[in-house]
Parts: structure tokens; sequence; C-alpha cells
């Protein structure tokens, strides 16, 4: 979850309703800002201190009242980054009381800056003082548009470079807030190498980003005018046609050294975008007026769609953009009714829009265009009034904008997602069931599919076993008898996720494929279908499907499926974790009722001792034999109970620590030379009372001059202390166990071998799984035998090192460890 948040634009927060609202919680997003959560946590930065000074008043004011009037709002300000950039934001916040009365604005902040931006050009493109877009020049509108680029942050000052027909000199330099003697030396020049930015870019067909004009060869030759006009560092974009010309250069200069971030090459794009898509609908209309020959010139080869149509809605001409776009031929779509060729709520609309550009002269807004497959392609229409041939008419030119909405459907998807993810995380008191059910369907919301299922893996990945099929696939499926197994191996396309373990993306489930199995009569149709393993480490604990999305499953449902899926496994695993703490506990509790019995005898041993002058204060263990010999079975049954639902329940303490910190990314390594003959002999000597204890018998072959292995020494002894221990454990009283060291070429081999009862030959695979699977139904999916090998298996790999296990029932287990040997040419 928090991962998933952290690679979002969507900064997640929590301040304090108190002075200059102190934030309690910040994700690590909020680098996009120039900022760390440390900074906050740390004082050094309140909340407050991020607003833009002409913002902050009217801000805190509605933080302020929000507390007292509303539970949650919205609203929109601008900050101020590390850099000094000023962005916009929008701020959605709502009211939360903790139990210790404290009160918090929690929820989100989005950079909504480009956006604004937008906003801003619209609304200056619609109007300016009055009058209206056609009543000023192209020179007037390109210089608003720059001014209002400059508002992102002072110091930057921006212009537009127009090419002269011929495409090699500039023709004129737009920039209102440039020094004019700058801009007149720029005028006239000759596109090429080293004659500073927009030349230079222009010249090479590409953007061009210089950082420091002092010291780059673009500005070679026109260094002096850039140092006296005061301008420090220079980006270009291109200004390019949709239909590929080059018409110019954006540039953006600063009054300081400056390296551009990705966002910055966003805004400087789209500032280009919309110069360009100005300067392209000048010359449309431009040659319109000129003559009728350039006019079907350009109106059939520019790459928009262009519409020429009555006040009536009748279509009068189209450019040869449309016949490709819908399929159709041009007589059959001039003779087609509106309403065959966009779809029924644009038509709904239409005589309203009509209106509106009879009397704006103009008008924007979007529409559709049906092909003739029946799909429609989403289009941004800029209409305005035309005199054509002598008749009023309107000019409709659409842009194809499909790229756009599937940019704001991800977006929107990515929000739900993140909802899901947040609401799936506060499922803390459901049952697993409930957690399953929800994410299953989900699944179907957020992949925009018709139907879905969840199935468990058994132990040895050989079953898939169905827990659900989302509510759509029931209310569809015809069978009675429903299949709830499905054995891996038999399975068709539905096991491949498992037999290939990746996702499988089926997306046209109706062609011939050798792997398909076929349905059941009456099994719901399927058209496309896909289906995710979801893996812990490397074993398959799940697989979601889902099918019949309209349009083709990709690599973004995967990743939504496989972040939803992982989600819901962590909380499975934090729920049976607790339950398995609790379990432990609940037995160390009733062994603890029954030992009160064994503290009074203690107590009257004691007694007894000290009377006859026995010194029992310095002994080595109070409950020694003498006393254990005093306890009935129902006592001795209590202590050993005692003794081993505390070490489990240390091992498990000890597994779910590990975890945490292994997710989080504060599991650290620092590698050196490692004497392993050093290590096992520090491990051995801290169990050598136990092994004592036991009258085990100790066998070592670790030779001396081993070579060092390149290792964490600390955590390589945590690793050796759990196999010895373990060994230890397991090892009949007055039995064996060895531990033994080779020397086989690039690494140390290391093993450890017990003589205890063996571990059978089916199990062995799932001795290092973070826990260990011995049921299969999702409401005992896991139990809580929490293995501290996979801590073992975890710290090996890091050192990029092999473990495994031999063993056979009744001959007990050998633990192998094999680990690199340190290169003397590694660098520590």
């Amino acid at each position: 979850m928090e991962s998933i948040i952290n690679n979002s634009p969507i900064i997640v927060i929590s301040r304090k309703v108190e002075k200059d609202f102190p934030v309690k919680y910040i994700s690590n997003n909020i680098w996009q800002f120039g900022y760390t959560p440390e900074d906050f946590y740390s004082g050094e930065i309140e909340y407050a201190d991020l607003i833009h000074p002409d913002d902050r008043k009217v801000v805190l004011k509605s933080f302020k009242y929000l507390n007292n009037q509303l539970s949650e709002f919205v609203q929109e300000y601008r900050v101020i980054t590390r850099f000094g950039e000023i962005r916009y934001v929008e701020d959605r916040a709502h009211i939360k009381i903790y139990d210790d009365k404290s009160v918090h604005l929690e929820g989100t902040i989005l950079d909504i800056t480009e956006r604004k931006h937008r906003e801003m050009i619209n609304h200056q493109r619609r109007s300016n003082n009055g009058k209206s877009l056609n009543e000023l020049s192209l020179e007037d509108v390109l210089g608003l548009l720059t001014t209002n680029a400059e508002r992102i942050r002072p110091g930057l000052t921006c212009a537009v470079m127009l090419l002269d027909k011929k495409k090699q000199h500039i023709s004129r330099v737009i920039g209102p807030n440039l020094p004019l003697f700058f801009r007149e030396a720029m005028e006239g020049l000759e596109i090429g190498y080293g004659v500073g930015s927009g030349p230079t870019a222009l010249y090479m067909g590409e953007r061009v980003i210089v950082e420091n004009i002092e010291e780059h060869p673009y500005w070679a030759l026109h260094r002096e005018v850039a140092k006296k006009a005061g301008l420090k560092a220079s980006w270009a974009e291109l200004i390019t046609a949709s239909t590929g010309e080059v018409l110019g250069a954006f540039l953006m200069y600063f009054n300081f050294p400056n390296k551009p971030k990705k966002t910055c090459y966003e805004y400087l794009k789209a500032n280009a975008d919309l110069a360009a898509i100005e300067i392209e609908h000048r010359i449309v209309n431009e040659s319109f007026r000129e003559s009728e020959h350039k006019f079907k010139t350009i109106f059939n080869n520019i790459n928009d769609q262009i519409y020429v149509s009555e006040l009536n809605g009748n279509l009068i001409d189209v450019n040869q953009v449309v016949v490709d776009s819908l399929g159709h031929s041009k007589e059959h779509i001039l003779k087609s009714s509106p309403m065959d060729i966009v779809p029924s709520w644009y038509v709904q609309r239409a005589s309203e829009l009509i209106k509106l550009i009879e009397r704006d002269h103009k008008a924007m807004y979007e529409a559709g265009a049906i092909r003739k497959d029946g799909s429609v392609i989403p289009l941004e229409i800029n209409a305005r009034m035309i005199n054509y041939n002598g008749k009023k008419t309107i000019l409709s030119v659409g842009r194809d904008i499909t790229e756009r909405k599937k940019a704001e459907k991800a977006k929107l998807l990515n929000e739900s997602r993140l909802e899901a993810l947040i609401q799936l995380n506060e499922m803390t008191t459901v049952s697993l069931d409930e957690i399953a059910e929800f994410v299953k369907e989900e699944a179907v919301r957020l992949t925009e599919s018709k139907l879905g299922y969840l199935a468990f893996m058994n132990a040895d990945e050989t079953d898939l076993i169905m827990h659900s099929w989302s509510n759509s696939a029931m209310k569809e499926c015809g069978i009675n008898d429903k299949q709830f197994i499905y054995p891996v191996e038999t399975t068709g396309l539905w096991g491949e996720a498992v037999k290939q373990r990746k996702a499988i993306i089926t997306n046209d489930y109706s062609a011939p494929n050798p792997l398909k199995k076929g349905f059941p009569k009456g099994h719901v149709k399927l058209t496309r279908h896909m289906n995710v393993p979801i893996f812990d480490g490397g074993h398959i604990v799940a697989v979601v499907g889902v099918g019949n999305k309209e349009e083709e499953y990709d690599e973004s449902d995967v990743r939504q499926l496989t972040l939803l899926m992982q989600g819901m496994w962590k909380i499975i695993q934090r729920k049976q974790l607790i339950s398995t703490l609790s379990k432990y506990s609940g037995e160390l509790s009733k062994a603890n009722t029954k030992l009160r019995s064994v503290n009074m005898i203690k107590e009257e041993f004691l007694e007894d001792n000290l009377k006859n002058g026995n010194d029992v204060l310095h002994g080595n263990d109070v409950l020694d034999d003498e006393t254990l010999n005093l306890l009935d079975d129902s006592q001795k049954e209590a202590v050993s109970a005692l003794l081993m639902n505390s070490e489990r329940l240390k091992l498990l303490i000890d597994a779910i620590l590990y975890n945490n910190m292994q997710q989080s990314g504060r599991i650290e390594y620092s590698f050196e030379p490692v004497n392993i003959r050093n290590v096992l002999s520090d491990v051995l000597l801290n169990q050598i009372l136990l092994i004592d204890e036991k009258e085990l018998a100790l066998e070592k072959s670790i030779p001396t001059g081993l070579p060092p292995v390149k290792g964490d020494r600390e955590k390589l002894e945590e690793t050796f202390l759990y196999l010895i221990h373990n060994a230890i454990t397991v090892t009949p009283k007055g039995n064996c166990i060895r531990v033994k060291v080779s020397d086989e070429d690039s690494c140390l081999h290391v093993t450890v071998t017990d003589s205890g009862e063996g571990i059978e030959e089916d199990v062995i695979p799932r001795m290092f799984y973070k826990m260990y699977q011995v049921d299969d139904t999702i409401a005992r999916m896991y139990q809580g035998l929490e293995s501290s090998l996979y801590i073992c298996k975890s710290t090996v790999v890091a050192h990029k090192g092999k473990i495994w296990i031999e063993s056979k029932v009744g001959e007990g287990s050998t633990f192998h460890v094999k680990l690199p040997k340190w290169e003397e040419t590694e660098n520590t």
C-alpha cells in the first residue's frame, strides 16, 4: 500500500488542527515538491510554510472554518516548492478526531498546475477585455500565452520564435517581457548550431536544454547579448503542426542557471502544443480567406477532422481525414443524417451549441464521431462561423482526443484503485471471506470486466481451490453442480498462470488454442480472459481472474490486479499472524495458571533449604532437577508447554518484526571480509550450555586457514545461530550434532547436521516460506507455524548464496549453506 502511494502523484497527508497545522504524517512522494517527510516531522517546516504567502491567510482560515462548520472540503491554492517554483494544488481534506481528542485534517494533495494553466489559456482564448479572439492578432494571442506561462515561477521569461516560410531564418520573436534589444538581436538570424537555444533547436530538429548559458557551446555566438539581458539558462521546445511541420520554437529563459525536472519537460511541451494549435488554426483560417484553392489544399491535408455544416446541422463538406477515420465514402457521409455519425448524447445538445456559435461566432466543446464499425472517436471541436461560398456556415475542426481520454480514464482508475486500497487497508475487523469478496468485486470493477473469480492454491501448487465467482458471473452461470477444485495439470487456460508463473491474457477467447480444455454446458460465455498469479516470495498463493472486458486487456490491467491482490494477501497474513499470536499467548496463559502451584513448591523448597543452611541463592537455576522431581505430571506438562510456546512465540515475533522491516526496506547489509570459522566458534560458544545440558556430542570439522567470505558478520551470526539452535533443539538428549565447513571453488560450504526425527520430503520445499500452509480453506488458510528459516533464506540470498535441506524421516536433517568468498579486488 505504502509503495503504491509513494509511486503515485497523489500525496497523502495528516495535519494537526493547531497553529501552523503541523504535519503528523505525509507520504514520501512529497519529494515532487522538493521536500522529505523528515523536513515536516522534525518541525523544520510546518504546513503553513508550504502555502504561497498570497494564499496563506485564506487557506488557513478555511482550515479553521472546516473544523467548526464542515466535515470535509476541496480547495485549490498555490504552494511554493523547495526550488522556488509556484505550483497549484487541489487539497481534499476531512476532519478526524482521535481517542486523545486531538483533531486532524486528513486527505490528499494533487498537483493541478498543468490543468490550471490550460484553464487560464482557454479563458484568455475566449476573451480579452471584451474582444473576441478573431479581433486579436497572432502576436497578441502568443503574447498572452507566454505571459501566462511565466506565472509558474519568479525569474522566468517566455517567448515564441517563428520560422520564415523557407524554414531558414527566425522571422519573429514574440515575448512581451523580453528586452527589446534581445528580440531584435534574434530576429532575422539564420538557424544553425551555436546560434542560441531556439535557432539551434530548429536547426537540429529537437528539444534543446541549456542549463547554463555562460558555459554552453550553443550560445557561443550570442553569449554577450544574453548576459546583457540577464539570461542565465534557456530551454527550447519545437512548435510542431499536426502535419509534422515545424512552425517555430517555444522558449523558457531563466535569470539563474536551471536544470529541468520531469514536470518541467511536460510544462515546456504543453505550452509548445498550445502555441502550435493557435498558429495552425490561424494558418487554416487565413488560408480559407486567401483562396478556395488554398482552402481545399489545407482542408484535405490537415490531420484534424474538418466538417462544414449548415446551421441546421446538415453537412456541406468534410475533409479526407473524416472519410478515412469514419470508414464511409464522402458521398455517404454528406447524405447521412447528423444522428447517423454523431452519438445520441451530442445530438441532444446540438441545437444549444449551434445557438452559442451563432451568438459568439465560435465555440469549443467535446463531441464524437461514429465509425462504420460502430465505435466512437472522441473529438475536441473548435467551431466557428465562416462564409462558405457566400453562405453562413459552421466550420468545425475536430481533433482526435482518444489518447487524452485514455489518460483521463487511467487517472480515474488510479484514483479508484487508490481508494480501493485505502478501503482494503481499513478492513481490519472483518472476516477473511469478506476481504476476499471485496477484493474480487473490486478486481472486476477496476479492470472494467463483466465477471471475475478468486481461487487459492494448495500447498504444493497442484490444485486451484475456487473461493468464489463475482456476482455478475453467478447470475449468468447456468451450471448447477459447480466445480470448486481444479487440478492445475488438467486445467486449460485457467491453469496457465500457475504453470507459466505469470499473468496470462487471452483477448480472443473464441480463437483456437491448444491450451484450452473447453468448459461445461451452461458456463458463462467468455470473449476475453485474464488471470494473474499472486506470489508470496517464490510461492503462488492465489490466482485472480477476470473476463469479458469490452476493450483488450493489457499490462495496466495486470498491474491493477497484482497490486490489489498483494494488498489483500498482506492483510490475510497480518490477520493470521495476529490470530497466531493470540493462540500462543492463550496457551502461555493456561500454562502459567498451572505453574502457580510450582511457585508454591519453589517457595517451600527454598524455605526448607535455608533452614538447613543450604546456599541456593547462588545456584545456576532455582528450578533444578530436585525441584522438578517434586512436580506432578500436570505441572511438568505446564512447564514444558510454557517453554515450548515461549520459544515459538519468540520466533514468531522475531519473524513478524523481520518481515515488517524487510517490507519497509529497513534491513541493510554491510559487507566485508568475514572469517567463517570465527563466526561459527562464537555461535557454538553461545550455545555450549544448551549443548552440555542435553549431553550432546559436538562434532566439528572447521579447517584453519579458510579464506574469508563476503558477508555481514552480524547477520551471518544470526543465521547460523538459528540453524545450530534448531539442530540442538530437535536432537534427542545424548545424541550428536555436526558442524562442517568445506572450501569449494568460489564459495565456502557450511553444513549443520542434527540427529532429530527428520522432515518429510513433501514438507521440505515449504520450510522456507514466510508461513507454513497446513489447510486449504480460506478461513484457515495459514496457521501460525512461523519459520525462522525464512529469515535464514532471506539473509543467504542477500549474500548471493544458497541454502537447502537434505533430510530423511528417522535419520535427521542436514542444512546446507553456500557463501561466496571475498574477492581481493572488491571494494568494501
